[in-house]
C-alpha cells in the first residue's frame, strides 16, 4: 500500500508528529537500550544455498529465493516493551536480530490498527526506515508484508493513540541470506557483467516504459522470492494499478496479499553495479487473473491494495495483444532482482512452445533467439518483451536459458494467448485490460494520475523526408512550443506508408522549458526515404505542435506549407469531413489526398469529387488496413485526370471500421514548381 504520510498528518486524532519518522527519532522516548531484544536461532546458509543451486541449475521453473521464513508469535501483549509519552499516545517497540541476516523484513498475520496508529520497521540506527504502515495498508488477508532492512537487526515499532487499541501479530521474521541478486551470503558476485543499466544511453528511448517496472518480492511456502513485474494500462484509462507479471511468480491467491513492488531501484551511473534505493515500495495486492506455465501462457496480473504514490513518478505501460511478431525486441528487468536493466534482440522472436525450438509449437511463446546486449537472469521472471518499433509489451519472461557470456534463448509467454487465456475471466486478460469489452488489441502507456499530467497526443497526418517528382525533394520540419508554466517531455513516434498504428518510436524524450520551443529540422531524416503520419506526445497539457511540409529544389531554396498538429482528446471524429477548394489542371495543378487513423482494423473511405457548381464528378471507395495512406493525383486515380476543375470540393466518407481517430487532408501541388499548399478537412 502506498505510504501516504500527507494523509496520515491530516486525521485529527493522529498520534505522532514527524511525518514518515519513526517516533523514537524524536526528543522524549527512552533509549533502545531499555527495549526487548529477541535473538532468532541461527538459519543453515549453507543449507538454504545448496537448495537454491540444485533448483536453479535444474529443468525447474522457479523464482529466485532470497530469503526464509522464521515462524514466530510476537505480539505486543506478550512481547516488546511499552512507553507512554508526553502526549498521552503510547509507543511500542521491539528489538529483532537475526545473526547473520543480510536484509530482514516482517509478515504481520494480523495488522489492526485505529485511526491514528502507525507502524514501522527500521535498523537500530534509524538509517533504514520502512513506514509509517497505516490502517490502510492492512491486505486482504488482513495482515501486513513490509519493505526489507538491511542488516541483522530490526526494530518493530507502533504508535498508538491515547486511549486506543491495536491488534497485530508478527508471524515471521524474513531473513534475507543473500542481497537482492548477490549470489552468495558474504558479498559475492552480483549480476552478468554484461546488463545494461537503465540509466545508460541505451535506455533513452525507453525511459517511459522504465517507470512501468518495478522489482516485486513475495512469500510462499516459507520462502520469500523474487520476481519483475510491471504497472499495465487498461482500455477505460482509469489508473486501475494493474501489475503484469509471470504465473510462476505469483501462483496462487493466498501469495498476492505479500507481494512488495519497489519502484525506480536503478543505479544513478551507467557504469555502476551498486546503489539505488528502497525507499519508494508499497505492499499488498489481490490475484485478478492468471494462466499457467507450460500449458498455457505464464502470466499474472495482480491488482495493487493502492496506486502508487505519485511522487514515485510511474507510468502505466502499453500493450499489444494482437498475432504479431515484433522485428526486434527489447526487455527490462531486474536481474537476480538487483538494479534495473535493459536488454536487446537485434532479430525477430519465433512462436513456439515452452523451451522448445520448433515454430509454432503449441503458439503460447515468443523465443527471444539470444540477446545481442545484456542479458536476462534469474529475478527477471515477469518482465515484458517489448516491441521495439512500437515500445508496446507483447509477452512476459518464463525463464530460458541467457547468460552474459551465451547466445541462448529466452520464452516470454505471449500477450496474443493470454489475452483469451482459458475462456474465463480468472484466466485471461481481455476482461481486466479491456473493461468495456472495446475490442482493442493494443493500448498505447500513459502517465499516471499526479504527475504532470497524462501524455497528450498530437497528431500530424502527413510527413516525408524522401525524393519526389523531379526536382523535388520533400522534407518536413517540427516545431513543439511549450506555453505552460512547467517543463514538458516530448517523444516522437512515426508510422510509416503502409504500417499499422501506433508505428515506432522516433526520438525523445526532449525536454521542453516553459515558453521554450523544441525544433526539428528533417526529424524523418533517420528514416530517408519515406513518407507517413507522424505524432508527438507530451507528459501534460499547454503546448502546440506544428509541421511545415517544404520542398527542397537544388538551388538550396524552399518553399511549402505548414499544418497545425491535431490534438486527439476526442476518441472518435467526424463521419464524414470535406476538403474544400481542390484544383486539378493537365500541367497546371494535382491534388494528393491522404487518409490517417489511429487504430490497427481496415476502414473504407468513400470519395466524392465535386466541381464548383455542385456536379459530383466521380466517386471511388479506398480499402485502408494501414495507419495512413496517400493516394497521389486523386483526379487521375479516380478518371478524370483529364478534367480541370478550380475551386471544387472532395467529401470524404467512413464507411466501415471503428477507428479511435481518423481523418483526411488534400495538398495541392503547382505542376511546374511543385508548390504545395496543404487543405485542412473541415466537419460538415
Amino acid at each position: 500500500m502506498t505510504l501516504a504520510v500527507a494523509t496520515l498528518l491530516a486525521l485529527s486524532t493522529t498520534a505522532y508528529s514527524g511525518g514518515g519518522v519513526p517516533r523514537s527519532a524524536l526528543p522524549g522516548v527512552k533509549s533502545l537500550e531499555t527495549v526487548q531484544r529477541m535473538v532468532m536461532a541461527d538459519v543453515d546458509v549453507t543449507r538454504l544455498l545448496a537448495e537454491d543451486l540444485t533448483r536453479e541449475s535444474s529443468s525447474v521453473v522457479a523464482p529466485v529465493r532470497f530469503a526464509t521464513a522464521i515462524r514466530v508469535t510476537f505480539a505486543p501483549e506478550s512481547a516488546g516493551t511499552w512507553e507512554t509519552l508526553d502526549d498521552g499516545s503510547r509507543l511500542w517497540r521491539l528489538r529483532i536480530v537475526s545473526p547473520g541476516a543480510l536484509s530482514l523484513s516482517l509478515g504481520l498475520d494480523r495488522f489492526d490498527l485505529p485511526a491514528g496508529a502507525a507502524f514501522w520497521v527500521h535498523d537500530p540506527d534509524g538509517a533504514g526506515v520502512q513506514g509509517p504502515y497505516t490502517a490502510e495498508n492492512r491486505n486482504a488477508l488482513g495482515g501486513l508484508w513490509t519493505a526489507v532492512v538491511f542488516g541483522e537487526e530490526l526494530v518493530a515499532e507502533l504508535q498508538v493513540p491515547k486511549d486506543a487499541e491495536a491488534n497485530i501479530e508478527i508471524s515471521s521474521i524474513n531473513h534475507g541470506y543473500r542481497f537482492f541478486g548477490e549470489r552468495y551470503a558474504t558479498g559475492g558476485e552480483k549480476r552478468g557483467s554484461c546488463n545494461i543499466n537503465v540509466i545508460c544511453p541505451q535506455g533513452d528511448p525507453w525511459r517511459n516504459q522504465i517507470r512501468s517496472v518495478a522489482r516485486v518480492t513475495f512469500t510462499s511456502d516459507q520462502s520469500l522470492f523474487l520476481c519483475t513485474a510491471q504497472l499495465v494500462n487498461n482500455t477505460a484509462e482509469d489508473d486501475t494499478p494493474y501489475l503484469l507479471t509471470a504465473q510462476h511468480c505469483i501462483d496462487a491467491p493466498d501469495v498476492a496479499p505479500t507481494i512488495v513492488a519497489y519502484w525506480n531501484y536503478e543505479t544513478s551511473a551507467c557504469d555502476e553495479f551498486f546503489g539505488g534505493s528502497l525507499s519508494q515500495n508499497q505492499s499488498g495486492a489481490i490475484l485478478i487473473a492468471s494462466n499457467p506455465l507450460g500449458s498455457g501462457s505464464d502470466f499474472a496480473l495482480v491488482e495493487l491494495d493502492a496506486k502508487p504514490d505519485p511522487s514515485y513518478n510511474v507510468y502505466y505501460l502499453g500493450w499489444d495483444a494482437r498475432d504479431a511478431i515484433p522485428d526486434s525486441a527489447a526487455t527490462i528487468h531486474h536481474p537476480g532482482g538487483d538494479q534495473k536493466s535493459i536488454s536487446f534482440e537485434n532479430d525477430p522472436p519465433n512462436i513456439t512452445s515452452y523451451l522448445l525450438d520448433a515454430s509454432p509449437g503449441n503458439g503460447n511463446y515468443l523465443r527471444a533467439g539470444d540477446w545481442d546486449e545484456g542479458t536476462t537472469e534469474g529475478g527477471s521472471s515477469g518482465a515484458c518483451l517489448f516491441d521495439d518499433a512500437t515500445g508496446l509489451c507483447v509477452g512476459t519472461l518464463s525463464g530460458g536459458f541467457a547468460a552474459c557470456g551465451n547466445d541462448d534463448p529466452d520464452w516470454y509467454g505471449r500477450l496474443a494467448r493470454d489475452w483469451t487465456g482459458d475462456g474465463t475471466p480468472e484466466g485471461r486478460l481481455s476482461d481486466w485490460l479491456d473493461p468495456h469489452d472495446t475490442g482493442v488489441l493494443f493500448l498505447i502507456g500513459k502517465n499516471a494520475d499526479g504527475s504532470s499530467g497524462s501524455d497528450e497526443t498530437w497528431l500530424i497526418p502527413a510527413a516525408a523526408s524522401l525524393p519526389g517528382e523531379a526536382p523535388s525533394n520533400w522534407k518536413s520540419q517540427l516545431a513543439v512550443a511549450n506555453l505552460s508554466v512547467e517543463t514538458r517531455t516530448v517523444s516522437i513516434h512515426f508510422v510509416a506508408n503502409g504500417r499499422e498504428w501506433p508505428g515506432k518510436f522516433l526520438s525523445g524524450p526532449h525536454t521542453v522549458a516553459p515558453n521554450a520551443s523544441l525544433y526539428i529540422d528533417d526529424p524523418l531524416q533517420s528514416e530517408n526515404p519515406t513518407s507517413g503520419l507522424m505524432y508527438v506526445t507530451v507528459d501534460g497539457p499547454g503546448t502546440a505542435v506544428f509541421v511545415r511540409t517544404y520542398n527542397l529544389v537544388p538551388n538550396g531554396t524552399t518553399f511549402g506549407q505548414g499544418q497545425p498538429g491535431i490534438l486527439l482528446r476526442d476518441t472518435t471524429n467526424s463521419n464524414e469531413l470535406v476538403l474544400p477548394m481542390v484544383h486539378s489542371a493537365p500541367g497546371v495543378y494535382r491534388t494528393n489526398i491522404g487518409f490517417a487513423q489511429t487504430s490497427a482494423g481496415a476502414i473504407q473511405i468513400k470519395v466524392e469529387i465535386y466541381s464548383s457548381a455542385g456536379t459530383m464528378l466521380a466517386e471511388k471507395t479506398y480499402s485502408q488496413s494501414a495507419a495512413w495512406r496517400q493516394i497521389n493525383d486523386v483526379f487521375d486515380n479516380m478518371g478524370i485526370g483529364n478534367m480541370t476543375v478550380e475551386g471544387g470540393l472532395i467529401r470524404v466518407t467512413l464507411v466501415t471500421g471503428s477507428p479511435a481517430f481518423w481523418t483526411t487532408y488534400a495538398t495541392v501541388i503547382d505542376d511546374t514548381t511543385n508548390d504545395p499548399t496543404y487543405v485542412l478537412p473541415v466537419a460538415p
